[in-house]
């Protein structure tokens, strides 16, 4: 659906009047100098071509007894200039007849003095002539910013209306007139769409978070994404591969006949790009990071480690939707902490008697095929020669433990049902303290105990993860 305003002018109504016409056929209102203008988009499909909606404004002036001039365009800047340039009292114009714009002169655009003095040297008075001149020439003559003047002359212009009611959210929407089959194709398009889009959203002094793109199918369905980041941003890049990347990952049922895209509206993001800002990577480079990487393995294999309160191997599982959280600071962003649980083990006198499950020890999570580290609550419980395994109660603290990849085999020394001496290619001495046994395998209703583990300290050398599996024994980890 294309876009139209309307625009009054009225140097000589009060303000309260002119907004009073205005709600008549509008929300979205902004009151100027000598004037108003409104967003009058649909409305030609209630009451016709724009000078139809034209002259309905204009009844409503006559109706509230308000004199002045309204024009209806597609842009700002053009119902702007049409309004502003008619002296007549009363009347309405709108572009059905496309003459009447190219003949507005050139004094009224924002053209310096001394360039309107050249142009006038040259014989271009009015818009129609300067059109006729070649816009690279006028370019490469008065530099880059003269685009914006041609913008204007081609009724591209990209003023923006600033609403007297403050919205939340902007859409953009548009019907294509082939369907495509590919959601890729979309990109060039929506490239388009967001443009505009974060304008308009940048103009009222926002950012967003937050996109909701629907995709009207030509099957009759709707296919709809909500696309949500962690931090404002209005990188339109950034924004373009996050939403082709959902779109790989859960590509539309059937052919594409329009879309539509809605932004919402949020504050900006504080950041400090100077000489004292924190030098850390840009929260987009994760989360495209992460959208490749589900495209490539699977979402379901990429996500964040949570730890499992299980006897397993390695208990840990991966939740694909508890990424990292991005709160702002003065000096930039800044990641939240970590939410993986910690644990503190625990073991009774029974335990190792009874040839029971315990409480598990420290556990951590799986790692790369060299090594991994994995977070927990210290716990350790002392085995001594003379006394029976007793909880040691100790200060609770956060350390890490390290997989050996692919486990250490070792010999152990057994003397009177206690770990003495311990010997692997790695290290050799004798067990100081040791924790357990814990067997390895928490579902026992489910699977088979496999493995029995211990937890101990070998002289000069650190603590250990011990592990027994069909009488032959293996050093999981280190305890870091």
């Amino acid at each position: 659906m294309a876009k139209l305003y309307a625009c009054i002018i009225s140097p000589d109504a009060a303000k309260n009047a002119l907004v009073a016409v205005a709600q008549e056929f509008a929300h979205a209102i902004e009151v100027t100098d000598g004037g108003v203008l409104f967003d009058v988009s649909g409305l030609e499909r209630l009451m016709g071509k724009p000078d139809r909606v034209a002259q309905k404004i204009l009844d409503e002036m006559q109706k509230q007894r308000v004199a002045g001039s309204v024009a209806v365009a597609e842009t700002v800047d053009t119902a702007m200039l049409l309004a502003r340039q008619q002296n007549v009292q009363s009347a309405s114009f709108s572009l059905s007849t496309p003459d009447l714009f190219e003949q507005l002169p050139l004094t009224d655009l924002n053209i310096e003095r001394d360039t309107l003095n050249v142009f006038s040297e040259l014989g271009l008075r009015n818009i129609s002539d300067l059109l006729a001149v070649p816009h690279d020439e006028l370019v490469s003559r008065y530099g880059r910013e003269f685009t914006d003047v041609i913008d204007v002359l081609e009724q591209r212009g990209k003023s923006l209306i600033t609403p007297n009611i403050k919205e939340n959210r902007v859409a953009w929407s548009f019907e294509l007139d082939n369907p495509v089959e590919d959601f890729e194709q979309l990109i060039f398009l929506l490239n388009h769409g967001l443009e505009r889009l974060f304008a308009e959203v940048k103009y009222a002094g926002f950012s967003t978070e937050h996109l909701d793109i629907k995709l009207n199918l030509r099957n009759k369905t709707e296919k709809t994404y909500e696309i949500k980041t962690s931090f404002p941003t209005l990188e339109r890049a950034f924004w373009l591969k996050l939403t082709n990347l959902r779109g790989s990952l859960d590509p539309p049922e059937a052919s594409i006949a329009g879309v539509d895209v809605i932004a919402h509206f949020t504050r900006p993001r504080p950041a400090q790009r100077g000489l004292y800002a924190v030098s850390r990577p840009e929260p987009e480079s994760l989360l495209l990071t992460v959208g490749k990487l589900k495209k490539l393995v699977g979402e379901e294999n990429v996500g964040v480690p949570m730890m499992l309160d299980q006897r397993l191997a390695e208990a840990f599982k991966l939740d694909p939707d508890a990424m990292p959280d991005v709160t702002t600071d003065k000096n930039g962003v800044s990641p939240r902490p970590s939410r993986n649980a910690l644990r503190r083990g625990s073991a009774s006198p029974s335990a190792a008697q009874n040839d029971s499950a315990a409480t598990p020890p420290l556990r951590g999570i799986a790692s790369k095929n060299i090594s991994g580290t994995a977070t927990a609550r210290q716990a350790s419980l002392q085995c001594d020669a003379a006394e029976p395994l007793r909880l040691i109660k100790r200060p609770s603290g956060t350390i890490a433990f390290t997989y050996f990849r692919p486990s250490v085999r070792a010999e152990v020394l057994i003397r009177d049902a206690r770990l003495v001496f311990i010997k692997t290619r790695l290290l050799a001495g004798h067990v100081l303290n040791c924790s357990g046994v814990w067997k390895g395998n928490s579902k026992w209703w489910d699977q088979p105990w496999r493995t029995q583990e211990w937890d101990i300290e070998v002289e000069n050398a650190g603590v250990y993860r011990l592990c027994k599996a069909r009488d032959e024994w293996f050093l999981l980890g280190e305890y870091d």
